[in-house]
């Protein structure tokens, strides 16, 4: 089963004008996202949604709203796949409800057979991202696969959305830009860390393994 974003991607190569110049209008995306602007209660509730995460606490109130504007929302079904490992990606992903599961693809070799798996990564809830990468590289492929567990809704931006809301709010694009940077250079640290953490460990375990003469 092919993830949605996928499937979104290659509706979008059949509309790369469209894409650049009305994003309201691909057919893909009116029919799997809410592509109207976030409107009523939810113009209200979503921008104070946004606020508690912390790397867009350098939002204005009246920013958070118009950035709210550019957002996609969804409701994903349990098992249903989000985005795929080794898929295009173009789209950042914020859980507004319930769980995603992240997985990473392993290849398990013996000596009769090659068997590929899908190995546990995390599991991210609410107020947690994913897929920031997409909005920075220009050919971004995708390192993981990205599933909901259980039932959850999700807020997308995508790239067209992104170079849009540059166009017309350079300052907000700006701040957003920033926002994911502070993402990507987060999780760089979290795995500088986890290096060092194991590094350490196998020094400990090499320094307690007692030389045997033979």
């Amino acid at each position: 089963m092919s993830s949605h974003e996928n499937k979104i991607h290659d509706e979008n190569e059949k509309n790369q004008q469209i894409l650049k110049n009305d994003r309201l209008n691909i057919p893909i995306l009116t029919y799997f996202w809410q592509s109207s602007p976030l409107a009523g209660n939810r113009n209200k509730t979503i921008p104070k949604f946004i606020r508690s995460i912390k790397v867009f606490e350098h939002f204005s109130d009246y920013e958070l709203k118009l950035f709210t504007n550019f957002l996609h929302q969804r409701t994903f079904q349990s098992d249903e796949i989000v985005i795929e490992e080794g898929d295009n990606g173009f789209g950042f992903y914020i859980i507004l409800d319930g769980t995603v599961d992240i997985y990473s693809k392993r290849t398990k070799i013996t000596e009769d057979s090659t068997e590929q798996y899908q190995q546990f990564i995390t599991r991210l809830t609410k107020y947690e991202y994913f897929g920031e990468l997409a909005l920075l590289e220009k050919q971004s492929v995708r390192n993981a696969t990205a599933i909901s567990k259980g039932g959850s809704t999700l807020l997308a931006i995508y790239k067209p959305d992104l170079e849009e809301l540059i166009d017309r709010y350079p300052v907000i694009g700006s701040k957003f830009l920033l926002a994911i940077s502070l993402i990507v250079a987060r999780r760089f640290g979290q795995v500088t860390e986890e290096l060092k953490t194991l590094k350490e460990k196998i020094q400990e375990l090499e320094s307690k393994i007692v030389p045997t003469d033979f």
